[in-house]
């Protein structure tokens, strides 16, 4: 079987590597030409087993589609977190075209299906494969299978589950094509689920009038790539980890309320968070204990909101 593949993400470097590690004949890979690690990761792949990569601005250029048509002609057209929508055209270049989506859809359908769930609160997520149509996400379902969200979980760690959960699904369809077999094929049920939007600048900043649980949540639903941020003094910080506790005071919310080993004591909306692991501007990454020492914290400084 002949496949397209498309990708720009880590999801995608595990995606390929499976397909190889199967011995699938992958006819080419498209990327868009952004700098970006997991491009370049694709593409040494590509080079090592002798895959064309394919760079275009837009998917669905006619240079690119005639490519499709008449030279590497696909059986499944297959995308991986792909952020560009395949005309009707491309579609049907082959007989199957599907795409990996790091949710249990229909749930977080959109462009961050990592943060949201982790940000909600949420104590699952999921992996899902649909058939590609003219809207985002919304497609008939093949295979999905849900991803538990433990309290210590980060996006990291859940992403890593999602992608071992990926690549098991797809071997599990390549399987099914390999004996001739239709795939299965759901349609998404209707109703108002919640959504995965790219996110905006503000959604990186911790509200400290927040309750804790939903700061902590914040904070791992951004753990390891930028941190959640807030202001302090003239610095602002990226925090990676934090605790929350039921200490209480009657300071305002974002006001340094104590000093532990561990890290200082954040007035949040019904108690107090304990900041662990943070970074301060682009110096250096600290643990809390470092960071009390170093940045002279003391008790009654304040934490805001960055607007």
């Amino acid at each position: 079987m002949k496949i397209l593949f498309f990708g720009v993400t880590q999801f995608s470097v595990k995606g390929l590597k499976k397909l190889l590690l199967l011995k699938q004949e992958v006819v080419g890979v498209v990327v868009i030409p952004i700098h970006a690690q997991d491009i370049d990761n694709l593409k040494l792949i590509c080079n090592d087993a002798k895959i064309p990569v394919y760079s275009f601005e837009n998917v669905n250029d006619p240079a690119l589609l005639d490519i499709v048509a008449t030279e590497l002609k696909p059986d499944l057209i297959l995308t991986f977190t792909f952020p560009n929508k395949l005309s009707p055209e491309f579609l049907g270049l082959a007989k199957y075209a599907l795409n990996m989506h790091p949710a249990f859809l229909p749930h977080y359908r959109g462009n961050n299906p990592y943060f949201w769930p982790i940000a909600n609160g949420e104590t699952e997520t999921g992996v899902t494969f649909h058939f590609l149509n003219e809207h985002f996400d919304e497609g008939d379902i093949v295979l999905q299978e849900k991803v538990v969200i433990s309290l210590n979980d980060t996006c990291g760690s859940v992403i890593s589950k999602q992608e071992d959960v990926a690549c098991h699904l797809l071997e599990n369809i390549l399987e099914l094509l390999s004996q001739g077999k239709e795939l299965p094929r759901h349609q998404q049920p209707l109703g108002d689920f919640p959504k995965a939007p790219k996110l905006a600048l503000k959604d990186y900043f911790i509200h400290w009038d927040w309750d804790s649980k939903k700061i902590t949540d914040r904070i791992r639903a951004l753990n390891p790539y930028t941190g959640a941020y807030a202001q302090y003094k003239n610095s602002v910080l990226a925090i990676y980890e934090a605790r929350a506790t039921g200490y209480e005071s009657a300071d305002e919310p974002g006001v340094i309320v104590a000093l532990s080993q561990e890290g200082p004591l954040v007035k949040s909306g019904n108690g107090a968070v304990i900041l662990k692991i943070l970074a301060v501007g682009k110096k250096y990454l600290l643990s809390g204990n470092d960071f009390i020492e170093y940045e002279k914290v003391n008790v009654g400084d304040k934490l805001i909101f960055w607007e």
